[in-house]
């Protein structure tokens, strides 16, 4: 009706009022597909605001899209509006063509018949295109010419009419007079360069959905064709759909302008893209627990990216509001060297410079107070320079041309195969850094000792050094790790210990004490590292003592499963826990005088004993002494007695008996 209002927006300017919408009935989105991250989050926030505003309605539209999925995510129906569509014949290349892309493309344009679209990536290939075809009727269309050229590509008709265009033409338009469509499957996609923090253009290989856009661009008003700059085959290996928006760039202005308040997306963001982009906004001070910070709703005012929108509220805090706007216009044009000086000299884009430092204080500013701004934005991208090298605070480093050494602000980089040359670096005092920095200890192992250094660091660069203790555990475990495999023969009651541990899993295998008292052994040797720095330090390391501190009753381990027992024979006869039955060996001359066998465990469990001739050779091993003395000794006496005939042997060893007595 007559009071009915519709505002045309842009995506982007819809997602800088975040708000309830007052006065707004509908929002209609159209050409869904091409999921810019501002469609998605405009879908995201409208559907959120259903909650407050049922009476909210969302129309979403599009020609290629999942329509399905997203009725499913609007829980709304789905509605399909055809129209004429006109048959398209669909050619592609038989091979490859290895002319550069203008050649082929004026190529194809002039085997055509009639009026001709033809789609390319962008500008500078238009106008070379162009060039080349000065002798047809040429209408360039792309997103930077103004109403006039863009109205003559599309309403202009001429029996030789050309447009060469970008994928403004790939949706929502009709070109008047051209019923043949020149594709060469590539697109100038949004990619996001974190290096100087812009938006950035990729060429890439366009979708199979983008790839049917264009050629029903050939059908719009008659039969038409389409002719492919690439082979079917390579048409096929195409992923069906263009990656959205949302998984390719930069979140942070996302995440600022939603100001941590939730949503739910059609399609999430990456979990790691939307988690880096909260810390860098936390590192710039415009976002904190409690949302958007004052600061962080001032840099969200500015139409800029965050890091570049804190920037400009630096250097307007420092009085040179029009310089730090010089400095952002320099962004993103390849120069080399120092950007802040480059600024302070005047260069840059003036125009664009007096609009964002309007109303902005300017008084006199050298040059570590601009490059204090570009600092504050940039406080990830600090580097060392060292020669012809710069080593970077997030660990990577690039060449870069020589210069004074000292700290550097690296804003660009070029990236050639695995090469790294940083294009901007501007000098900034070390001083900087301290405020940021914190306190990290190295740990190497050299020369059988562990070495640590306590290092002032910020990200990855050493900002100062020295001897320091660390942190007792790490040390620890780092000794151990270099000495696992031999620290037997390091520690010196290694051997006690460890029989000590069979003692106790003895014990716990009886029940007489409880399971779990101590852990296993590599950890046990672990511990017996503590407070030892070297291979050296372990000699002074006890494992029985280590083994001891963790019992509840050392005595009662010492009663019950003592290290040695004595013999008549023998003051002190260690007891074996190796294995499944402890027992002790020794000469059977020691044995004498024992009518019954020895016992543990306050006399409940007999060991076994391996009976030895004076040789060391084995005679017999028994846990049932008395049977041996009445059954087996007498034989082996009359062997023994005439193998080694100056030792005594007795008819009755039960009897309590001293060697040497008759």
């Amino acid at each position: 009706g007559p009071r009915t209002r519709v505002w045309y927006v842009t995506e982007g300017v819809f997602t800088r009022r975040l708000d309830e919408l007052p006065g707004i009935d509908a929002v209609i989105l159209d050409e869904f597909h091409e999921r810019s991250i501002h469609t998605d989050l405009a879908l995201a926030w409208c559907r959120q605001l259903r909650g407050s505003r049922p009476d909210l309605k969302i129309v979403v539209m599009s020609a290629t899209l999942d329509g399905e999925a997203v009725a499913r995510f609007l829980d709304a129906p789905r509605v399909r509006a055809t129209g004429t569509i006109f048959p398209v014949e669909v050619r592609h290349a038989e091979r490859k063509d290895e002319r550069p892309l203008e050649q082929r493309v004026v190529a194809a344009v002039r085997a055509a018949e009639g009026g001709v679209l033809a789609f390319l990536p962008g500008a500078g290939e238009i106008q070379r295109t162009a060039a080349l075809l000065a002798d047809l009727d040429v209408y360039p269309l792309h997103g930077e010419l103004d109403g006039a050229a863009q109205d003559a590509a599309l309403r202009g008709t001429s029996p030789r009419k050309v447009v060469l265009a970008t994928n403004v033409a790939e949706t929502s338009v009709t070109v008047e007079g051209t019923s043949t469509v020149v594709a060469c499957g590539l697109a100038r996609q949004a990619s996001f360069d974190p290096w100087t923090g812009l938006p950035g253009l990729d060429l890439v290989n366009i979708a199979r959905d983008s790839a049917a856009q264009r050629a029903g661009r050939a059908g719009r008003l008659g039969p038409g064709t389409c002719v492919r700059l690439y082979s079917r085959a390579d048409h096929d290996a195409r992923p069906a759909h263009t990656v959205p928006e949302v998984r390719r760039i930069d979140l942070a202005t996302t995440v600022l302008s939603l100001g941590g308040r939730p949503v739910q997306w059609f399609e999430a963001p990456p979990v790691g893209a939307w988690a880096a982009a909260e810390g860098l906004l936390r590192r710039l001070g415009l976002l904190d627990d409690s949302g958007v910070t004052a600061l962080g709703r001032s840099v969200r005012e500015l139409p800029l990216s965050p890091r570049l929108g804190r920037l400009l509220r630096e250097a307007e805090a420092l009085g040179a509001g029009r310089e730090g706007a010089l400095l952002v216009t320099l962004f993103g044009r390849r120069l080399e060297g120092d950007l802040v000086g480059r600024a302070l000299d005047g260069e840059g884009d003036q125009r664009e410079a007096r609009i964002l430092s309007r109303h902005m204080m300017n008084r006199p500013v050298h040059h570590d107070g601009l490059a204090r701004a570009l600092f504050t934005a940039f406080p990830d991208r600090v580097g060392q320079r060292l020669g012809a090298r710069v080593k970077l605070a997030d660990g990577g480093a690039a060449e870069c041309p020589p210069g004074r050494d000292g700290y550097v602000v690296v804003t660009e980089v070029d990236r050639v195969h695995h090469r790294v040359r940083a294009r901007n670096l501007t000098p900034v005092p070390g001083g900087w850094l301290l405020d940021a920095a914190t306190v990290r200890d190295t740990m190497r192992w050299v020369g059988e000792r562990v070495e640590v250094r306590e290092e002032l660091v910020y990200g990855d660069l050493v900002l100062d050094a020295a001897v320091g203790d660390g942190e007792p555990g790490a040390v620890a475990q780092l000794l151990y790790d270099n000495v696992a495999e031999r620290i037997h023969n390091l520690v010196a009651d290694w051997e006690r210990g460890l029989a000590l541990v069979q003692r106790v899993q003895f014990l716990v295998r009886q029940g007489a004490i409880p399971a779990g008292v101590l852990p296993d052994l590599p950890t046990l040797g672990l511990q017996a590292c503590a407070g030892c720095r070297s291979s050296r330090d372990l000699a002074t390391a006890s494992l029985v003592a280590v083994v001891r501190a963790r019992l509840a009753d050392p005595a009662l381990v010492d009663r019950l499963a003592p290290e040695a027992i004595r013999l008549p024979g023998r003051a002190r006869v260690p007891v074996v826990y190796e294995g499944d039955e402890p027992h002790v060996a020794s000469r059977l001359q020691d044995f004498f005088g024992l009518a019954e066998g020895p016992r543990i465990l306050d006399g409940a469990y007999p060991l076994v004993v391996h009976l030895n001739a004076p040789s060391g050779r084995p005679v017999q091993v028994t846990r049932d002494l008395p049977g041996f003395w009445v059954k087996h000794y007498p034989a082996i006496r009359r062997e023994l007695m005439r193998r080694h005939p100056r030792h005594r042997w007795p008819v009755d060893p039960a009897a309590l008996y001293r060697e040497g007595d008759g």
